[in-house]
């Protein structure tokens, strides 16, 4: 579905949504990076850097053949870095393949680290969703190590994740390595402060999603008009996870004519915009849930890192049992 035609479903739908990526603009991935930096609140980050820096050797293969590196949703490329100098201890070159929705953003970045790196990395750009992204690898031969950091992976669908996992493993073999991050926090304060911290860095980030829709769209939705919400809803059973609610509340009843997509759309008083699609976004796993995602994907669970705290878990995923 292109962009257009996502916009006009989600406004239209009941309850009204925009979907998570369309926040992830230039500006958006900005903004999503200082929150990164700037939410003392948002533990996500600060857990997955330390797991990868502590687990960094354990996490990699030890091979003598160059892998490609995949980096998935890869923004500014931060915690790839890590596994980029951990190759290049072993190996002269590095292919570096970074798939990001944001083109301008991904050119940025791959300037930047092709300053940092010189020759010693072949950079790979795909522009492009994560469809785009697994659909262009199948070009891609020999050992890859994919990463999926940051936890963009769990911003999707329930049912996206099955199938995006799917498609990795068919243009994976027995030798490669998926590496994904995830959220195994089940706290509710601590989530929802996480996600909407209490001194309001990540409102320009949620807000984004305005911004881009009234400027590319000719909307005129006040920011201000809408007031920021985050609920987190909490699962036991194995075959769903927990997630957040993130959304925007009408402070009163308007109504907004779009004519970039040809609609017009009512929010009622105290009405829901909701930043993303589906029920929620950015799910919390317990372990047993993500061996039956692998599992309901047809891949492997093969080991897993945590943090002190259990916040997060960076785990290994294989196309075979090891």
């Amino acid at each position: 579905m292109d962009t257009e035609s996502a916009l006009r479903s989600g406004l239209t739908s009941t309850p009204k949504y925009i979907p998570v990526w369309y926040r992830y603009d230039k500006a958006g991935s900005i903004f999503n990076d200082r929150c990164l930096s700037d939410n003392t609140y948002y533990y996500f980050y600060s857990s997955e850097m330390y797991i990868l820096t502590s687990n960094i050797k354990e996490i990699l293969p030890n091979v003598s053949e160059v892998p490609h590196l995949v980096d998935m949703g890869s923004g500014n490329s931060e915690k790839t870095r890590g596994f980029i100098d951990s190759l290049l201890v072993n190996h002269d070159t590095v292919t570096y393949i970074p798939v990001d929705i944001s083109k301008d953003f991904l050119a940025d970045t791959s300037y930047q680290l092709s300053e940092i790196y010189g020759n010693k990395l072949l950079i790979k750009s795909i522009p492009g969703d994560y469809d785009v992204g697994i659909e262009r690898l199948r070009d891609v031969t020999g050992l890859k190590i994919i990463t999926w950091l940051g936890g963009g992976f769990q911003n999707q669908k329930y049912q996206d994740q099955i199938r995006r996992l799917q498609m990795l493993s068919e243009v994976m073999t027995d030798r490669c390595r998926l590496i994904v991050s995830l959220d195994i926090t089940q706290e509710k304060e601590q989530v929802e402060n996480a996600y909407l911290d209490p001194t309001g860095i990540s409102a320009d980030l949620y807000l984004n999603a305005i911004t881009r829709l009234n400027r590319e769209y000719g909307c005129d939705i006040k920011a201000d008009s809408l007031r920021l919400g985050a609920e987190f809803t909490k699962s036991s059973v194995p075959e769903e996870t927990s997630y957040v609610k993130l959304f925007g509340t009408s402070q009163h009843d308007q109504q907004h004519s779009i004519p970039g997509l040809g609609i017009n759309i009512n929010l009622a008083k105290d009405e829901r915009l909701y930043f993303h699609e589906g029920k929620g976004v950015s799910c919390k796993y317990t372990i047993d849930q993500i061996r039956t995602l692998a599992s309901r994907a047809g891949i492997y669970l093969a080991n897993y890192w945590t943090d002190n705290n259990k916040h997060v878990a960076v785990c290994y995923f294989s196309k075979g049992k090891i």
